[in-house]
């Protein structure tokens, strides 16, 4: 079944491409491509993603397409051999700006100074090696402390004998 739908997606996207581009004559339409096509499961709605050349004329393109929304289902339905037209839902791609906006983040990310954990938490972070180091040290200083009171307290003992 995904198949069928997979396939009868992409049956929908080339022929609006060629009915936009080649059947319409508009010189809005003239640069315009079909992005990506979004059916329904039961092929009642289709989002048909559209990009234009010239990102100014965007806008321009939905309109004309949206006015045009009959003719071109009427269009459509002649070429394809299923049941149901979908009913058509064209929106503009911003897929182009999303991935511009990525690539700018992107570049940002590998051009920024690195940043660790004590510029984040400040310079009384201590890595896990530090604690570790400190941790010991302590233990250290610690049994030098016991050893010492220790060898106190044998004094002590050896001299109240």
């Amino acid at each position: 079944m995904a198949d069928k739908f997979g396939r009868v997606t992409g049956i929908i996207q080339k022929d609006l491409s060629n009915i936009i581009i080649y059947e319409l004559k508009d010189p809005v339409t003239n640069f315009a491509s079909v992005t990506e096509v979004k059916v329904t499961s039961d092929y009642s709605y289709a989002t048909i993603y559209v990009s234009h050349i010239d990102p100014d004329k965007i806008d321009e393109l939905i309109a004309y397409l949206n006015n045009r929304k009959g003719q071109i289902r009427s269009r459509l339905a002649s070429k394809l051999a299923i049941y149901k037209t979908p009913e058509l839902i064209f929106k503009a791609d911003k897929m182009f700006d999303q991935a511009h906006e990525m690539d700018v983040m992107i570049e940002e990310a590998i051009n920024r100074k690195p940043r660790t954990l004590k510029d984040v938490y400040g310079k009384n972070y201590k890595t896990p090696e530090e604690k570790e180091a400190l941790k010991a040290k302590r233990l250290a200083n610690k049994a030098k402390t016991t050893t010492k009171t220790k060898k106190t307290k044998t004094t002590k003992k050896v001299e109240s004998k």
